[in-house]
């Protein structure tokens, strides 16, 4: 009966944001978007001089190269851009498409064969760099390599090693976060209080290039959930092939299994500081294992399947896996005006065979440096069967996102309890900006004000920089069969300052409340910067 009910209402809450979505960002009668236009061969980016757009701004910047100093050539920052420039990538993502000239998702793909196709290391699906010309990268001598490591771990540099047949970039970006928050008194009957803290919530170091004929990615993570989150490898050209049959691009390593629209979107790049509680809960994060991805020519959709093993046991992980199969659909039934209008659906399920004793789901509310607050404990389980539903509107600058996440546990000593969660989240860009999407991936991508913050007054348009508002419900279930987990929801609202294409100041309001156990207030504060 519980369990009934708890699914129910988290499908309520994600059924309610799915249709509240589509009233308010295609409402009745509304002028319809302009159809997309049509595109004959690659786009070339037109210079001839009109206002500038944001795409345009960021096209007209040119593309760093490495000296023979120790220190790189500064990389221009592209704050007042809304858009990559990646027309020679053969990606397919729709805020590559600049103002009056580009297509839609896809539209712009070359004619060559996907089978031919040769990737740009920074439009590779499922990451959030820059594409960059390898060609611009220089070779320059050994020497010099140790001065340009040191400076790009303050930003972005650049190297062409052994007559060209490794390029890369390298960069360093992170996070600073400050908590404060309290509990009334039925809240600290059950829990610690919560204390105030200043800490790194991650620093990240990354590597992305070339090496021969594949592209690469290397990325540590140092701060509490310190490892890799990144080392894999992927053909440059191409991709699988079975019986001459082109079936998408194989990555091989340690990787995010393909899972979530939240999950799949990077942590620098979410609408609010830290995931949702379903999401952080229930969804698997990254493991070793190998990945076929590929999006549609048209650019509507995009699926990505993968087999992962040797899974590690963290806050992303309920368990260490022996095996898990993970997969993942998007569809965009709706695409305009280079992505400033859209609808994106998705679905995701993975069959995972956990090691020994070892499943446990618990979720803090949604700040790290919080205990804590359900919890279901070690459970012993021969299989766990993800599913999640996922949908995505963007109007403008209004944007909705929503998911609905269930985990079967198969335990029949526990009488196989069903644990679920959901959110809905909705977000405002004040100052008129989009939420950029790619669509090579199916993922949101990183916002870039229209112009950056001149100084001044930041609350007045005039003087750059973006402003969004964000809220969001937010719960999860632990509770099913014969295990107590316990029951959390989440109400945050967010206001978030971006000065530039790299830097965002967050703030966070958290108000959490553990069933039956009283409820608690929680602020956050975060500085983030993220190099191009």
């Amino acid at each position: 009966m519980h369990t009934k009910r708890n699914c129910w209402l988290n499908l309520s809450v994600f059924s309610a944001a799915l249709a509240f979505a589509i009233l308010v960002a295609f409402p009745a009668g509304a002028q319809s978007p302009p159809p997309w236009p049509t595109a004959v061969g690659t786009p070339v980016p037109s210079v001839t001089p009109v206002p500038e757009t944001p795409a345009q701004a960021d096209q007209q910047q040119p593309a760093p190269t490495a000296t023979a100093t120790p220190t790189p050539s500064p990389v221009p920052e592209p704050a007042d851009s809304t858009s990559e420039s990646s027309s020679a990538t053969g990606t397919s993502d729709p805020d590559t498409a600049a103002e009056g000239g580009e297509a839609a998702p896809d539209a712009a793909v070359e004619d060559t064969p996907k089978s031919e196709r040769v990737t740009n290391p920074g439009a590779v699906a499922f990451t959030d760099y820059q594409p960059f010309d390898l060609e611009e990268i220089e070779y320059e001598p050994g020497k010099t390599k140790w001065g340009n490591f040191v400076a790009g771990l303050r930003g972005i540099a650049r190297y062409n090693l052994w007559d060209g047949k490794l390029k890369f970039r390298i960069g360093a970006r992170g996070q600073f976060d400050a908590t404060v928050g309290s509990g009334n008194t039925e809240y600290e009957e059950f829990y610690l209080p919560i204390e105030s803290d200043l800490a790194v919530r991650r620093v990240g170091v990354f590597a992305a290039g070339r090496v021969k004929d594949f592209n690469f990615n290397l990325a540590f993570r140092f701060g509490p959930d310190w490892g890799f989150t990144d080392a894999w490898i992927e053909g440059a050209e191409g991709g699988l092939e079975v019986w001459g049959k082109y079936l998408g691009k194989l990555r091989v390593g340690f990787m995010n299994e393909p899972f979530s629209l939240e999950r799949q979107t990077s942590s620098y790049n979410i609408g609010l500081m830290e995931r949702s509680l379903p999401v952080q809960t229930i969804a698997p994060g990254t493991n070793f294992g190998a990945m076929v991805h590929d999006s549609g020519k048209s650019g509507r959709f995009t699926w990505a399947a993968g087999m992962f093993s040797f899974g590690q046991k963290s806050d992303a992980n309920a368990s260490a896996s022996a095996l898990s199969l993970t997969g993942r659909y998007t569809y965009l039934p709706v695409y305009r005006n280079q992505g400033r209008d859209l609808i994106h659906v998705g679905f995701s399920v993975s069959s995972r065979s956990p090691v020994g004793s070892d499943t446990r789901y618990r979720s803090r509310p949604e700040a790290r440096f919080v205990d804590y607050l359900v919890d279901t404990g070690n459970i012993d389980s021969g299989h766990l069967t993800l599913w999640g539903a996922e949908f995505a509107t963007v109007r403008g600058p209004l944007w909705v996102a929503a998911e609905y996440i269930v985990s079967d546990v198969s335990a029949a000593q526990l009488d196989n309890p069903k644990f679920s969660g959901s959110y809905v989240q909705v977000g405002w860009f004040l100052t008129g900006e989009s939420r950029p999407y790619r669509t090579n991936s199916g993922t949101f991508d990183r916002m870039r004000p229209f112009a950056k913050y001149s100084g001044g007054n930041p609350f007045k348009k005039k003087n750059g920089g973006a402003w969004e508002v964000v809220g969001r419900l937010s719960r999860v279930d632990l509770t099913d069969g014969l295990v107590e987990g316990g029951e959390l929801t989440d109400f945050t609202a967010a206001l978030s300052w971006y000065p530039n294409a790299t830097t965002r100041i967050e703030f966070n309001y958290i108000h959490t409340v553990p069933k039956d156990r009283g409820s608690a207030n929680i602020f956050l504060m975060r500085l983030q910067y993220q190099p191009w």
